[in-house]
């Protein structure tokens, strides 16, 4: 059985995913499956071909887009003993998987690191990084309750705290990481380490669904905000959080070299 299971939700981005799926094959730490969840995109059979022999892919075409349901079919699916949540147009640098698996090792229940933002333009079939900055702010269960510093993809847990937890809420759809890790962090012990080994995508254009603040979402907001009693009703995406909160960036560990999975 594999250590980790890496859980990657997918909805028509197959370039994204190829560059997700190649940087995965360069981790230092390869103990590890893969499983995709299509939601409901085009089919992805020509990309997962290209990776057979590299990772050990479960390949599952779903009938519907909504991707907290798929992350909940692959919790469902995983055979590891810990679950590393990645979004399909986000990489990993090479250490990550084995930098955070030490990490619960070590002790700790979940384990998220920071993530090196990055612009892009495509060049062909990849994308080229325009610029990048940190996303990297301590970890403090109080201070999540007014914004969420938690980016979950990359980040890695123990399987069993969903036996005593349950699984991923569908009933908050855009806020379920929000809800996860405020879940996790009541009584397991979460560890933020001050390394940015995660690549996490910047959309240029902002149109991307993390950049809609709109009224289906803020339904979702508010079954949060009763749920966890947050003292806050601002919804705020990453671009709000990031604007509000630069001059609070801690000192993180910064070793990414500007170029996506070294193909460039």
């Amino acid at each position: 059985m594999p250590t980790v299971s890496v859980i990657i939700p997918t909805y028509n981005r197959p370039r994204e995913l190829r560059e997700a799926l190649t940087a995965l094959t360069k981790q230092f730490f390869q103990d590890f499956e893969v499983i995709i969840l299509n939601n409901n995109g085009d089919r992805l059979e020509s990309v997962i071909a290209d990776f057979n022999g590299q990772l050990a892919i479960t390949y599952v075409d779903l009938p519907e887009n909504h991707h907290v349901r798929a992350r909940n079919h692959g919790v469902s699916l995983a055979k590891g003993r810990y679950i590393l949540l990645h979004d399909d147009d986000d990489l990993l640098l090479p250490s990550h998987i084995e930098e955070v698996v030490g990490d619960l090792e070590a002790g700790a229940d979940l384990s998220y690191a920071d993530a090196e933002l990055f612009t892009y333009d495509w060049q062909q079939d990849h994308r080229v990084v325009r610029t990048t900055e940190p996303f990297a702010y301590p970890y403090d269960r109080e201070g999540m309750k007014e914004d969420s510093t938690y980016i979950p993809s990359g980040s890695i847990y123990r399987k069993s705290l969903h036996e005593e937890l349950g699984l991923f809420d569908e009933e908050v759809f855009n806020y379920w990481d929000w809800d996860w890790i405020l879940r996790v962090g009541q009584d397991h012990l979460v560890l933020h380490p001050a390394r940015a080994t995660v690549l996490y995508a910047f959309n240029p254009s902002g149109n991307h669904e993390s950049a809609k603040q709109d009224a289906s979402r803020r339904v979702y907001f508010d079954r949060l905000v009763e749920k966890h009693e947050l003292p806050t009703t601002d919804m705020k995406n990453f671009h709000i959080v990031q604007e509000e909160r630069r001059s609070r960036l801690r000192e993180t560990r910064r070793t990414f070299s500007g170029h996506l999975t070294e193909s460039e």
